[in-house]
């Protein structure tokens, strides 16, 4: 960890140093020369430094406890370092805003500025120091790193190999959940097809790929089928060569031959041809055990030719770009078992002495909670399942194994063994990935982590850095998240319409892993009713978790980047912030508070505020002081008024604000914006905007934020849409527009919106439509997938346009059509996944012909009163997986009831797995299965 910290160090003293050159070439004052000079010079002591800390962080040797105590003395220092560039910055930036002062006025602050550069000068000649003495004590206690120590991970490549070969040894019966993928296997690897074919098993350490492809290998069906089997376990490290020498060796080994003594030093080319003429009129299936790389059966796959016989390659892997590699998409993904299959496995390990393996009923409760914590994960349940098959059958006993069954630390070396095969997966994480997946320590346990918010973190973190091109820091930082999702670190719970992650969580012992390194490596801090007593060390990033206020921390706070509340009963307290100087992260997400301290505009630092879902009611005054905020997030807070500083914010990138009145249903809010101040085009880095209240001066400025990605703009007037148009027209980034009109009565004449953002996915249009003709431009929009038409009073013919746009997947119809009758004919919406009709007063039925809304998964229909008959043809969308009802005629319900009159209409609608009606009591809905 202390090389990450370092290697970011180094890019933002670089990022530093060439800003201020740039704002200040050929005018720096001797203090301030003095500064640059002094921070560029530790840059280069740390360029040195970072040769060996790449090799440190992973070091495994003997004197490994010196070389950690050294590394935190780095790490430290850095974070050190780190705190003095951000306050550099901030005083030169603030400097240069100041030019307009004169006379009296400017010497004051000039007398201000230099005597503030002159402490961090003096700062910095202790830093380099204290830089120094780290390099001497490094020589004096011969802290070397030995020849070949860089990867020093021996011990768990030789654990991961134990396993490897135990899996072999397993008896039948003690594999469960994964019978279907087993059958699966043996189909592709004994179908009739004449090439070579490959066949990949993956997902996260620990999850039993090893298990399940050692159970195939050993099936006599497969045995009989191959004159040759081989079994090579790969590893992290293993390179071509070594790989191919391994491959060898396996040939020697099962046709009982002593291997030649050359084989070591045999040049890549006689290893290719040695292994073809070994395979070359050979059936032949060769398993590829825990392959790390792509470029490893890339590299292979010359020696593993096609000798058109029915050969097979079977690769396991914890990374879906390697498990991609397979031919004809033949790939298993393994997840975490079922609850009752991981019981069945636990009771199996846990009672393997018994003669009937079942859980006695005194040890129930215990034995669930401690199969819950393995979270599904098969090697966990088998190590605690052999754990407590020795430990004595007592419910006192089972209730200390579960109070403190802490994997990392556990001093059992078959519970430690779990978190080191799973650290394997933590410690192949490239430098940018690591600090993104560590910083995923802050959630609580088994939190849901919203994609955008934590992509939004993790920029404010300045974990991301902008790649060159059209793709901005957020784009970059989605690609992390689908890398870390791709290596099975964290699990997609919900996904969207075209498969992209929506939220995500960690798997509970990966969280605990996590959370035990950033604690140790001073990363984060976990701080919840588990927390005993205060850290004593210097605390970077903070999160509270559980009942424990922050009237209760204590601990050193000067360097505290990052501030997170996951409480119902914690109180930011103002007395705090003023140890918060260099909080780069604020995030209050639903915090139990009404009011932000003024204190907050302290932090010049911040990047990210965060008061969503708060009862906060209004900005500090003063809040356009915080010049370095990227994102401020006030959404569904009673926030009425933007202060007029706002506009002074010239990094803002994200600005949400909503305040919410009332639910209106399940899936409906009953919303309000808020007022934006005078000339927010100011704000040239914004991408994201919403949701505001639309007038004359803001829309007329609106044009001059051509950066925006999202816009959402509310009380639109009929005067309003010829100026807002043509400053849509200039927004050619723009994702994701929302427009509402204020009064009911208004018409979104949006004619002049044309050529509309190329790129515009996400459309939704609140208010009448101009002699219910949709703009002309709409039906252009080849990219649009996400649609929401209310009020807007169209017909047939406009539904036969909408029908046409090839990317449409998501469509409400919200008050928006004004027929009677509803017909979809045979062609109309062929990629539709999600539609949704509500409060259609006239809606009396609806017609599906065969061919239309084949793609159709999910049908919602919401207060159409005056619809009561099941719709007709509903059989034929044969792809329908949810059909949902809410306040909808009682009619209609009964014919879907199960056990009602119509049967007819329950034949219709067998094919249909969830049919659910929703009913509101009082202030939430009550549901009820109709399927």
């Amino acid at each position: 960890m202390a090389e990450i910290v370092v290697n970011c160090l180094i890019e933002k003293i670089a990022e530093a140093l060439s800003s201020v050159a740039i704002r200040r070439v050929g005018s720096l004052l001797t203090a301030e020369r003095q500064v640059h000079s002094k921070i560029g010079e530790i840059k280069g002591e740390l360029q040195v430094m970072q040769e060996y800390l790449r090799y440190a962080d992973s070091y495994r040797g003997s004197n490994r406890q010196v070389v950690r105590a050294w590394l935190n003395g780095v790490r430290d220092l850095a974070f050190q370092i780190e705190d003095i560039v951000d306050e550099y910055t901030y005083l030169m930036s603030r400097q240069n805003r100041s030019k307009f002062l004169k006379g009296h006025l400017f010497r004051v602050f000039n007398y201000s500025h230099d005597r503030a550069l002159h402490r961090i000068a003096a700062r910095l000649e202790k830093v380099e120091s204290r830089l120094s003495r780290l390099s001497e004590t490094n020589n004096r206690y011969g802290l070397r790193i030995p020849e070949g120590a860089s990867n020093s991970l021996n011990n768990e490549r030789e654990m991961g190999w134990h396993l490897a070969v135990s899996a072999h040894f397993l008896k039948e019966d003690d594999i469960v959940g994964v019978e279907e993928q087993r059958e699966q296997l043996i189909r592709w690897l004994t179908d009739e097809e004449p090439r070579r074919t490959t066949v990949s098993v993956w997902g996260m350490g620990g999850a039993g790929k090893t298990t399940l492809v050692a159970s195939v290998y050993r099936a006599q069906r497969i045995i009989g089928r191959f004159d040759c089997r081989l079994w090579v376990y790969v590893s992290q490290s293993c390179t071509t060569d070594d790989l191919l020498r391994r491959i060898m060796s396996e040939f020697y080994r099962e046709n009982t031959e002593a291997a030649p003594h050359d084989i070591s030093s045999m040049d890549h080319r006689i290893l290719v041809e040695t292994i073809r003429a070994h395979l070359q009129q050979k059936r032949y299936l060769i398993i590829l055990d825990d392959v790390w790389q792509t470029d490893v059966w890339t590299n292979v796959s010359d020696a593993l030719f096609d000798n058109i016989a029915g050969s097979r390659v079977v690769i396991t892997t914890r990374k879906q770009e390697v498990a991609i590699k397979a031919d004809d998409c033949r790939v298993v993904e393994l997840k975490p078992l079922k609850e009752e299959e991981a019981w069945t496995l636990f009771c199996k390990k846990a009672f393997q002495r018994e003669k009937i393996r079942i859980c006695p009923q005194e040890l129930g409760y215990w034995a669930r909670r401690l199969v819950e914590k393995c979270e599904g994960l098969p090697l966990a349940i088998v190590t605690l399942g052999n754990v407590l098959a020795q430990s004595a059958k007592t419910e006192l006993a089972w209730k200390n194994v579960h109070d403190n069954l802490l994997w990392e630390t556990s001093n059992n070396p078959e519970l430690h063994r779990v978190s080191v095969i799973l650290s394997l997966s933590i410690n192949d994480l490239p430098n940018y990935l690591r600090s993104c997946f560590l910083y995923c320590s802050i959630f609580p346990e088994d939190y849901l982590i919203e994609r955008k918010r934590l992509i939004r973190l993790w920029v404010a973190e300045g974990f991301v850095k902008e790649e060159r091109g059209e793709s901005s820091m957020e784009e970059v930082a989605e690609d992390y998240l689908n890398q870390l999702v791709g290596r099975c670190m964290l699990q997609v719970v919900e996904r969207n319409e075209f498969g992209r992650a929506s939220r995500c969580q960690v798997h509970d012992l990966m969280r605990d892993l996590i959370v035990a390194r950033s604690r140790e490596e001073n990363f984060c801090e976990i701080y919840d009713n588990n927390s005993r007593g205060n850290a004593q060390h210097r605390v970077r990033r903070l999160s509270i978790l559980g009942g424990r206020g922050d009237h209760q921390l204590s601990m050193n706070m000067e360097q505290l980047c990052s501030f997170h509340v996951f409480s119902s009963s914690s109180v930011l307290s103002p007395l705090l912030l003023p140890k918060f100087k260099l909080l780069r992260v604020l995030d209050l997400n639903c915090a139990p508070i009404d009011i932000i301290p003024d204190e907050v505009v302290q932090l010049f630092n911040l990047r990210y505020l965060s008061v969503r879902e708060t009862k906060v009611r209004e900005l500090p005054k003063a809040i356009g002081r915080l010049r370095n905020l990227e994102t401020l997030d006030a959404w569904l807070t009673c926030v009425e008024n933007l202060p007029s500083g706002t506009t002074k914010l010239e990094n803002l990138r994200h600005l949400m604000v909503k305040k919410i009145q009332c639910k209106t249903s399940r899936y409906t809010n009953s919303v309000t914006g808020v007022h934006a101040t005078d000339r927010i085009d100011n704000l040239k880095n914004l991408q994201t905007l919403k949701a505001v209240v639309a007038d004359e001066d803001m829309i007329k400025h609106l044009g001059n934020l051509t950066l925006l990605r999202r816009l959402e703009i509310v009380e639109v007037r009929h005067m309003h849409c010829a100026k807002l148009s043509k400053s849509i027209v200039k927004m050619q980034h723009l994702r994701h527009l929302v427009i509402a009109r204020k009064y009911r009565q208004e018409t979104l004449q949006l004619e002049a919106l044309s050529p509309p953002p190329p790129f515009l996915q996400k459309l939704s249009l609140y208010g009448k439509l101009d002699q219910k003709v949709l703009p002309n431009w709409l039906i252009s929009l080849a990219n649009l997938t996400h649609l929401t038409l209310q009020s807007s009073g169209i017909g047939e013919d406009s539904l036969l346009l909408l029908s046409s746009l090839p990317k449409l997947v998501y469509l409400i119809l919200f008050e928006a059509y004004d027929d009677q009758p509803l017909h979809f004919k045979a062609g109309w919406f062929p990629q539709l996944k999600v539609l949704r009709l509500q409060d259609m007063a006239h809606l009396s039925s609806i017609d599906i012909e065969q061919e239309a809304l084949i793609n159709l998964q999910e049908l919602f229909l919401i207060r159409c009163r005056e619809l009561k008959m099941v719709p007709l043809g509903i059989e034929n969308l044969t792809r329908l997986q949810k059909l949902e009802l809410d306040d909808m005629p009682q009619e209609l319900v009964e014919k879907l009831r199960d056990g009602g009159e119509s049967k007819e209409d329950r034949l219709r609608i067998q094919h249909i797995p969830v049919i659910m009606n929703w009913v509101k009591m009082g202030d939430s809905w009550t549901e009820e299965r109709l399927s």
